[in-house]
């Protein structure tokens, strides 16, 4: 699953807000916004960082998330470096102190981590600055949570809460056949189309995605050409008319509302795409319109 398809888009902002208040239930999310993902680094020979998805909540606190494939060497403190890119952006030049919004790493991986012996074998770990006899908190503005899904064994029928469902959407939506009963209605029937969206080949995806767009705006354009015409029709039919000026406005309303109706819907689906953040070439294929027309939108 594309994680960045399904829960980094402006339109499926409540999928990330759901999941996020599963993993960190604290924070009580009702809104968020994102925020540019690139993450610059400080020094010249070192690289840049880049999350799946960055988000920064109403009171500032920042949540970055990413999703990890293939396990690596130094894991954790990879993890750690990356954090730092969201702590030292928050002081300024000539800021008079060190006040720090809270930052959140979220990291989904497909395999499991090294713990100590004694390990419970969660799926589910977090960690924050604390002393290490009292696990007295240090600072509130940093923390880390991990999820290892290759620890999740249960089938479907076996969960009974929404954390264990979003691990089985992440684990095993893109290998399914079919859906499971319950991914028919609400967020779970959204979770998996654009999961399903996600795994297609771009070709098909572009299809897929006129296809959605179209489907309803059709019907509306439909309705609107033929109230058009139809009133088009009558001002014109009781000039030339009444049965002749019927006939010839009802057929030239219509013609005229069609036309007007594919225009308005063409411009009306590349608005919404654009703000999806879809890239302009793509919109070009779907809407037929020119990268001109698309960029004055």
């Amino acid at each position: 699953m594309a994680f960045q398809w399904v829960f980094g888009q402006e339109s499926n902002k409540d999928l990330l807000i759901a999941l996020l208040n599963e993993l960190i239930p604290e924070l009580h999310i009702t809104e968020l916004e994102f925020y540019k993902q690139r993450q610059t680094s400080f020094a010249k020979n070192l690289k840049n960082s880049v999350f799946d998805v960055s988000c920064r909540l109403a009171d500032g606190t920042y949540v970055d998330v990413e999703v990890q494939v293939c396990p690596q060497n130094w894991f954790a403190d990879r993890c750690l470096y990356y954090s730092t890119y969201c702590i030292q952006s928050q002081v300024n030049t000539g800021q008079d102190d060190y006040l720090l919004k809270p930052v959140y790493v979220v990291s989904i991986n497909a395999f499991t981590l090294e713990h100590r012996q004694g390990w419970d074998g969660s799926i589910l770990s977090r960690y924050s600055l604390r002393e290490d006899r009292t696990h007295e908190l240090m600072t509130d503005s940093l923390h880390f949570v991990f999820v290892e899904l290759d620890r999740f064994n249960k089938k479907w029928e076996d969960i009974d809460n929404d954390k264990e469902r979003f691990y089985f959407c992440m684990s095993h939506l893109h290998e399914l056949d079919s859906l499971p009963q319950g991914f028919t209605e609400g967020i779970w029937a959204k979770l998996a189309q654009q999961s399903e969206l996600a795994e297609m080949p771009s070709d098909v995806k572009i299809k897929y995605i006129r296809k959605m767009t179209t489907e309803i705006d059709k019907r509306a354009q439909l309705k609107y050409a033929i109230e058009k015409g139809l009133a088009e029709g009558r001002e014109k039919g009781l000039a030339e008319g009444r049965e002749q000026g019927l006939a010839e406005g009802r057929e030239q309303g219509l013609a005229e509302g069609l036309a007007e109706g594919r225009e308005k819907e063409k411009l009306d689906t590349a608005r919404k795409m654009k703000a999806e953040g879809i890239p302009a070439d793509v919109i070009a294929k779907c809407t037929d319109l020119t990268l001109e027309q698309i960029a004055g939108l």
